[in-house]
């Protein structure tokens, strides 16, 4: 299937927690920020310690490309610094939370006291707390040293084109992370700058259906209702590999989840194992609002809107 690179038509980020500067636009900057509670400010000399900071990317969808035949967007990053900091520090998981949000916001104008808000589509672990080597330490302002991620491939679990735009928030993902990504920019190569990986499957009509008369056709519209299957760690000690198809997440800790949008009624299948185990579980589950399933022992996933699908 075709492919198509998007870079962002505007990037900025917000910054809360620093009263004076919330009205300030930072869209011209080199450097992305992501922070939920960093210690020693970058505006210390203000009398400010701590800040908040969302990255806001938005994106043009060509108009060669129609958003119904959009079948996968990679979200790519480049992200060179990420810490550990914040008043009290406990190390844990380096994650991002992704929002989709309005496209009516602009680089050169948007602001923390001004921001959009967004929907929910996904908590990703971009290094995990056993892969950090200092799992669970404890400090002030800053435990450990940087990370540098690299290159962040995040495939999206849903997203949403409005008026030719895929727009989109990026939070921290866990409580004393702070990271920047590079922006658009920023004085570095297209590959290190944000982008959307937009794959898609065009639908045309062949030239015998073009000439065929249309027959005009009256029908009732049809809504089919998505529902958000949510995977929760519920027990456990060890990381769980959660699979479905070509999505596989780590849940490291218990509370850890993420969500996979579905049609009503739909099958699926999930692989879950310990990530440093020899054994698993595979349940066949269908999308069913309201009802809960468990799955794996001792651990334990727990998944909400799905039950146990009989086995064919």
């Amino acid at each position: 299937m075709p492919t198509v690179t998007l870079f962002p038509t505007d990037d900025a980020y917000v910054l809360g927690n620093v009263p004076a500067l919330a009205d300030r636009n930072f869209g011209k900057e080199s450097r992305l920020w992501i922070e939920s509670d960093s210690c020693g400010s970058r505006f210390s000399a203000k009398g400010y310690t701590h800040e908040t900071a969302w990255t806001y990317l938005r994106f043009k969808l060509p108009d060669s490309v129609k958003p119904e035949w959009i079948k996968s967007v990679t979200l790519h990053l480049f992200i060179p610094d990420a810490r550990f900091v914040g008043s009290t520090v406990q190390v844990g998981d380096l994650a991002i939370r992704i929002l989709s949000t309005t496209p009516d916001w602009r680089e050169d104008t948007i602001t923390w006291n001004n921001k959009p808000q967004g929907t929910f589509i996904q908590r990703t672990i971009l290094k995990s707390c056993q892969e950090t080597g200092i799992c669970g330490q404890t400090g002030w302002c800053q435990v450990g040293g940087s990370f540098n991620l690299g290159h962040v491939n995040i495939p999206l679990l849903f997203w949403e084109v409005q008026n030719g735009y895929i727009s989109l928030i990026v939070q921290p993902g866990a409580d004393n992370n702070a990271m920047w990504a590079y922006s658009k920019d920023a004085a570095v190569s297209n590959d290190m700058k944000p982008y959307l990986k937009v794959t898609y499957e065009e639908t045309t009509i062949t030239e015998e259906e073009g000439t065929k008369p249309k027959e005009l056709v009256v029908t009732e519209p049809t809504y089919v209702e998505k529902t958000d299957v949510l995977f929760t760690l519920s027990r456990g000690v060890r990381s769980v590999v959660v699979k479905i198809g070509e999505l596989e997440r780590v849940l490291n800790t218990k509370g850890d989840s993420f969500i996979y949008s579905l049609s009503e009624g739909t099958v699926f299948e999930v692989l879950m194992y310990p990530k440093l185990g020899l054994f698993g579980y595979k349940a066949r589950l269908r999308v069913a609002k309201g009802k809960e399933a468990f799955i794996g022992f001792p651990w334990q996933v727990w998944v909400k809107n799905a039950e146990y699908a009989p086995q064919e």
